[in-house]
């Protein structure tokens, strides 16, 4: 079930969404604009702007949307949300009212957000607004009008860039998707076969279940000559290549021991934990 929008940040994979939409925050998944879908922890969030960070757990999304530096209550600008549909999300005019003050969660009171001039459904909320140019000039969440001698009415506003921004500032060093881990060590073959040499297979590790062999008999232990065509002719040139990759993907491994060549197929998993 789709529980609502988010925007992918530009060359991250990362998503910025509405923390009200995500409940308990458990079990979430971000399907992309490819259809692909995957699982997503909550890395940081803000409850009194309606604000999270959702850190995909696998794969890798580059395209991604940047902030507007343009005024989003300029005289024609023309704005656009997004709801939920059959495929790619739908989009929609949406109007923005003059900036004005409300209260967040814990009616703690937001200053300068935007109003929002159009109804809204209950799934559109972590939606960007952007402006012509497809730049995010806010995101959608919710707040309340204060109301006297009553409780405040809920209501959408707009987030403004500022304040997304101020955010992101904010975010944990920890809250970044996980590395990919192959699961050995190395040491550089300077032989007639150069690559990295496979010293030790880490037990149940992508290259423990690729049987990469390791050890100290060179006859018997496997050079890594190159990952998907890329030759690796040191351990930092392995790790750098293995880094550009994302946990789940499935890389080709070129190796040679014995005098032969063969391939062998490692799905990348993050490092276990240490304890």
């Amino acid at each position: 079930e789709i529980v609502g929008m988010g925007s992918v940040l530009n060359a991250d994979g990362r998503v910025l969404t509405a923390l009200s939409t995500l409940g308990d925050g458990n079990g979430i998944d971000i399907r992309y604009a490819d259809g692909s879908v995957v699982h997503a922890r909550t890395g940081h969030s803000d409850r009194i702007w309606d604000l999270a960070l959702l850190v995909p757990q696998v794969g890798k999304w580059a395209e991604g949307l940047s902030a507007s530096d343009g005024d989003a209550l300029r005289s024609g600008a023309q704005l656009r949300s997004f709801a939920p549909g059959r495929g790619k999300p739908q989009p929609a005019t949406l109007v923005l009212k003059n900036k004005r003050s409300l209260l967040g969660a814990d009616e703690h009171l937001i200053r300068d957000v935007f109003e929002v001039g159009t109804k809204l459904g209950p799934k559109e909320f972590g939606s960007p607004v952007v402006d012509e140019t497809g730049n995010v000039v806010a995101i959608l969440g919710r707040a309340c009008v204060p109301v006297e001698k009553g409780p405040c009415a809920p209501t959408a506003f707009g987030v403004p860039t500022d304040a997304l921004r101020a955010f992101l500032r904010t975010v944990p060093a920890s809250a970044i998707p996980p590395a990919p881990w192959l699961g050995i060590q190395g040491m550089p073959e300077r032989g007639a076969i150069p690559g990295v040499r496979v010293v030790t297979v880490s037990p149940e590790s992508p290259a423990d279940e690729a049987s990469l062999r390791g050890g100290a008999d060179r006859s018997k232990s496997d050079i890594i000559v190159a990952v998907d065509d890329v030759p690796v002719a040191t351990p930092d040139a392995l790790s750098r290549v293995v880094g550009e990759k994302a946990v789940g993907d499935r890389v080709k491994l070129l190796l040679f021991s014995g005098g032969k060549f063969r391939e062998a197929t490692a799905i990348l998993r993050p490092a276990p934990l240490k304890n």
